[in-house]
């Protein structure tokens, strides 16, 4: 008698997490299709938005560094050296974190392509650095 009330228990537990799951999953689904689309802001937002969930994967973070480069890169024309620097930098911590979390990034192809991303990015932010010491 006790092992049937724990049931509805169990399988409501367990509709929950899979409700959970599948939210996260539609989160990271619509960022996507964001970058589908060509909408990197949204894209950015929303994996951000994914990767702060417990137990978001490598791919998410990947996607979000991505997709945040590109929309630096879409809202050049608009911001400042200063603003461009600092949405770059936030990619740059986003594939840092891939590169120091152990595991993450299990293909020595895959950790070269992201530490070369990393160096232009940081070249980039350079470059506007150096540009502002030039102008002084």
């Amino acid at each position: 008698m006790c092992v049937l009330k724990a049931i509805p228990a169990v399988l409501l537990a367990t509709v929950a997490g899979i409700t959970a799951a599948l939210a996260d999953t539609d989160i990271v689904t619509k960022a996507r299709l964001a970058a589908v689309e060509g909408d990197h802001a949204t894209c950015a937002k929303l994996a951000d938005e994914a990767r702060q969930q417990p137990g978001a994967d490598g791919r998410v973070h990947h996607l979000y560094a991505t997709c945040q480069t590109f929309a630096a890169d879409a809202r050049r024309s608009e911001l400042s050296d200063a603003d461009y620097a600092a949405e770059l930098s936030k990619a740059v911590a986003a594939y840092q974190f891939l590169l120091n979390t152990p595991g993450i990034i299990p293909h020595l192809e895959h950790r070269a392509s992201v530490e070369l991303i990393v160096e232009e990015l940081e070249g980039r932010i350079a470059k506007l650095a150096l540009g502002k010491k030039v102008l002084r």
